[in-house]
């Protein structure tokens, strides 16, 4: 019994250790991810690309975003350069077809 007690005691410190890990975000990091997402979401529900694109907010403010094959490169362009100029977005990833198309600038 008291080795059960012992065992049981050890996963529940794993899971409270675990839950203070650098995981968790701070609230300064979900304002960031929530302003993203509501410029993102936002852009392309005005673009009418809701349906056709998928992204990632990263902590910071960086957006991840995929964009369906049946988007065209004038409004893929379009969207992107929209995102990077927004300043509640730090920074954009934009793919389609698996590649990067729209580069960040200097690259």
């Amino acid at each position: 019994m008291r080795l059960i007690k012992t065992v049981s005691t050890s996963i529940l410190l794993m899971f409270l250790v675990g839950c203070v890990s650098d995981n968790a975000l701070t609230q300064s990091e979900v304002e960031n991810q929530n302003k993203a997402a509501d410029v993102v979401s936002s852009i392309l529900f005005e673009k009418d690309l809701d349906d056709s694109a998928s992204y990632n907010i990263r902590k910071d403010g960086y957006v991840v975003i995929i964009f369906d094959d049946k988007v065209s490169d004038t409004k893929y362009t379009e969207v992107v350069s929209l995102l990077r100029s927004n300043n509640d977005i730090k920074g954009v990833r934009a793919e389609q077809f698996g590649v990067e198309v729209c580069g960040l600038p200097g690259q």
